[in-house]
């Protein structure tokens, strides 16, 4: 701050004085000059607040950098050369800090589909990615099979969401047997799928289901589901059913186990059947399962 006092007083009365109040008082000249430039000073060592730098891996192989800005229902933020550009969080299958490949035996519990934050200090933590905040360092906040904990960016070295796709042929799917007449055709890489039957509350059903299908790279699940594999800090559709698991809902009520179960199930309302996967991502799924029903009397 610059604070100026006026020491003259009085009304110029030769004329030296009026040709200095033309030219203006040289030392008033000078303090004022003085304050421009220490103002000028000020602003330009005034900290601006940059967000913090990433690479995003992309399940496809793209590796875009730039500022992390945000992460919301729309996905990735992310800031290159003055533009911010948005990337959907399911085609995003990490999040690096610092670029580096991960340890072998941390590549293959991600391989597997766990979701993983490797720190810098080596420590690598089961959990996703729930939130970002702050600006630099970023505020990480982790949903971890013990509950949420926050992190900074400068804690973090890489954040693994999902496996990435290698360009190196996915292990190869067991082939299906005949599908048996009425049997109904569930695929592994879509959520839902239609079983063109209509049920009744209370209704009782029997599942008789068969088949393999790989729910990551180097992960596969018959219809009991892969617990090797299950991750507590993801929400499945089934949340105490293995990843992989057969699932189904009615109508849209909440889905249910059916997995290796043989036993009649009571249906929970009226609407039409709909048979599933236990899973949360499915781009990197393959494979079917085959099931048949059987409508028991009342």
């Amino acid at each position: 701050m610059c604070w100026i006092e006026q020491t003259r007083r009085g009304r110029a009365t030769d004329n030296s004085d009026m040709n200095q109040s033309k030219s203006g008082d040289p030392m008033m000249n000078k303090i004022f000059a003085g304050c421009g430039v220490g103002l000028f000073t000020l602003l330009t060592v005034l900290p601006v607040h940059a967000q913090e730098g990433a690479t995003l891996v992309l399940l496809d192989g793209q590796r875009p950098s730039g500022e992390l800005i945000d992460l919301n229902a729309g996905g990735f933020t992310l800031r290159t050369n003055g533009q911010e550009r948005q990337y959907p969080a399911n085609e995003v299958a990490a999040v690096e800090f610092v670029v580096g490949a991960p340890a072998p035996a941390t590549q293959a519990r991600i391989d597997a589909g766990q979701p993983l934050i490797v720190l810098r200090s080596g420590q690598v933590i089961e959990g996703r990615l729930f939130d970002i905040g702050g600006t630099r360092p970023l505020r990480l906040t982790i949903d971890t099979p013990s509950g949420q904990r926050d992190y900074t960016s400068n804690d973090v070295a890489q954040i693994y969401l999902y496996a990435p796709k290698r360009a190196a042929a996915p292990a190869e799917v067991p082939a299906q047997a005949a599908v048996p007449r009425g049997a109904i055709i569930v695929r592994g890489d879509q959520p839902w799928t239609k079983s063109g039957i209509t049920v009744a509350k209370g209704e009782r059903i029997e599942f008789t289901a068969t088949g393999d299908i790989m729910i990551a790279a180097n992960a596969s699940s018959g219809i009991g589901g892969n617990p090797a594999v299950t991750s507590p800090a993801i929400r499945y559709p089934v949340l105490n059913s293995p990843v992989g698991a057969l699932i189904a809902r009615v109508g849209n009520r909440a889905p249910f186990a059916i997995g290796a179960n043989t036993q009649p199930i009571a249906m929970p309302a009226n609407g039409q059947l709909l048979l599933g996967v236990n899973d949360d991502y499915f781009s990197d799924n393959s494979g079917t399962y085959t099931v048949t029903l059987t409508r028991l009397r009342r």
